[in-house]
């Protein structure tokens, strides 16, 4: 599977929300496909899990062109890796952490680059499209421009568990299992986070 296969594999992000989850089962069959070389399960995943992917990349790089980027790498890692994937955890905890290394591995390699905030694209899926006025549209950018250029400035153990929490909207219980720590830490972390981003925020008094 190349670069080219994957990036056809990915539909347009505004198509996403027509993708119907898959359950446990239908996805262990999915991945047992895939460990056999099955290229066009590996497409299904793809579709199911790209946005998904876009936005972890997103959240932690928050940049919408190294976001594709990380994206395409990380599932082309995944393909190249998925025989060793051994179903003691979910799929997608396995496939987070492959992203979560292609991000810090960007990072290092372009000496963690700033965001920044002029450069986020509202038409990217997380972000919801309201009705407004555009009064309304200019302020609410306006709130998502200092929003992000806060939570750039957070180290990535914050900025982590913000974007898994608050962008992702996991449980705590999925947090754990990604993280590797117990509930206990999670919501501890989470509340480290938060007052870190909340004191950012203050610092430009919003």
């Amino acid at each position: 599977m190349s670069v080219a296969t994957v990036r056809a594999a990915m539909q347009t992000y505004s198509d996403i929300d027509n993708t119907q989850e898959l359950d446990s089962a239908q996805e262990r069959e999915i991945v047992l496909r895939c460990q056999k070389g099955d290229a066009d399960a590996m497409g299904t995943l793809i579709i199911q899990y790209q946005h998904w992917v876009y936005n972890i990349a997103y959240g932690i790089l928050g940049h919408h062109q190294d976001a594709e980027d990380v994206a395409q790498d990380a599932f082309l890692s995944a393909w190249e890796n998925i025989g060793k994937f051994q179903f003691r955890s979910r799929f997608s905890t396995w496939l987070y952490r492959i992203v979560k290394n292609k991000c810090l591995n960007h990072i290092d390699q372009y000496q963690r680059r700033k965001t920044d905030p002029t450069e986020i694209d509202d038409s990217q899926p997380w972000v919801p499209l309201d009705t407004l006025t555009p009064e309304d549209e200019a302020l609410r950018r306006e709130e998502k421009n200092i929003v992000h250029a806060a939570l750039a400035k957070l180290k990535e153990s914050h900025k982590e568990i913000l974007v898994l929490r608050e962008l992702r909207d996991l449980s705590y219980e999925e947090i754990s299992e990604i993280l590797g720590c117990t509930l206990g830490r999670v919501k501890s972390r989470l509340h480290e986070a938060r007052k870190a981003l909340k004191a950012e925020l203050e610092r430009v008094e919003w």
